[in-house]
C-alpha cells in the first residue's frame, strides 16, 4: 500500500479508483523506486487479467506534489517517461508485462513523484443495448530519485490529534532536508512518554501507514494508529532512518 498517507499511496493514493465484487485486474508492484540515470532508470510491471474475457487496458501518467497533510495535487507529466506497451489486450486469465523507462532529465535537482495509471478501457455498449460496465483502474506511485544524494529525514515536532471516536492518537511532523525523497516506512521509530512507551519497526508502519512519502524540501504530518494514555498530553520521539539495501 503506499500511504494510508499517497502510500494507503495515493498511503490510498495506491489505489484501486473501480468498485465491484470481484476485480477484474491486478497490478504488481504497486510502488516503484527508479533513478534518473543509468540501469536504475528502467523498471516493469506486471498486469494479470482474471476475468474470463479479454482485457484491454491504457496508460497515463500525472506528476504528483504532497502538502503537509498528505494531500495530492496532480498535474499532467511531461514527456519523462516511455511506457511500452502503451496500450495492450490482455488475453483471458494471462498478464502483460509493461516496460517503463525514464527519459527526462538526467541530472534531477532532486526527486519527483509520478502517479502511472493503469486504466480498463470500457467496451462500447452495441446500439439498442443497456447495461452498468465497471471500468477499473489502479495508481501505481513512481519516485524518481536524482543520481546523487540521500535522503535527510528529521523529527519536526510532535502532538495530539482526537479522531471521531474520542480517541487520541499522537502525531508527528517529519521533514526531508535533502535533495532525495524519504520514506517513513524505512524508519524504526520510537515514542515515550512517562511510563509508557511504542516502538514502530518499519514493517509495522508499512501495514500502518504504507510508505509514508516525504518529498525533497517538504514536511508531511502522520498520525500513528495507536491511541495515547489516558491524561497524556505530549510525548518524546525519535527517528531511525534504515537505509533501503
Amino acid at each position: 500500500m503506499v500511504s494510508k498517507s499517497i502510500l494507503m499511496f495515493v498511503t490510498t493514493m495506491l489505489m484501486c479508483l473501480a468498485a465491484g465484487s470481484a476485480v477484474a485486474m491486478s497490478v504488481s508492484p504497486l510502488h516503484i523506486e527508479m533513478t534518473s540515470v543509468g540501469s536504475s532508470g528502467r523498471s516493469q510491471f506486471t498486469v494479470t487479467n482474471s476475468s474470463p474475457a479479454p482485457l484491454p487496458v491504457e496508460t497515463t501518467l500525472k506528476r504528483l506534489e504532497l502538502d503537509e497533510n498528505g494531500t495530492v495535487k496532480a498535474v499532467a507529466a511531461g514527456d519523462e517517461f516511455l511506457v511500452f506497451p502503451p496500450q495492450a489486450m490482455i488475453p483471458a486469465g494471462g498478464s502483460q508485462v509493461f516496460r517503463v523507462q525514464w527519459v527526462g532529465e538526467p541530472n534531477l535537482a532532486r526527486s519527483q513523484t509520478y502517479m502511472l495509471a493503469v486504466a480498463e478501457v470500457p467496451v462500447k455498449i452495441p446500439k439498442g443495448r443497456s447495461g452498468v460496465q465497471l471500468a477499473f483502474s489502479f495508481g501505481i506511485v513512481i519516485d524518481v530519485a536524482p543520481p546523487q544524494g540521500q535522503p535527510d529525514l528529521k523529527l519536526v515536532s510532535t502532538g495530539v490529534a482526537t479522531d471521531k471516536q474520542g480517541k487520541r492518537h499522537p502525531t508527528i511532523t517529519v521533514a526531508d532536508n535533502s535533495n532525495v525523497h524519504g520514506m517513513l516506512e524505512l524508519t524504526v521509530l520510537r515514542l515515550r512518554a512517562g511510563s509508557w512507551s511504542k516502538t514502530y519497526q518499519p514493517s509495522e508502519i508499512a501495514q500502518s501507514i504504507g510508505i509514508g512519502l516525504v518529498q525533497p524540501g517538504k514536511q508531511r504530518k502522520f498520525i500513528l494508529p495507536d491511541e495515547l494514555p489516558s491524561g497524556t498530553t505530549t510525548f518524546e520521539a525519535s527517528l531511525d532512518y534504515q537505509q533501503r539495501q
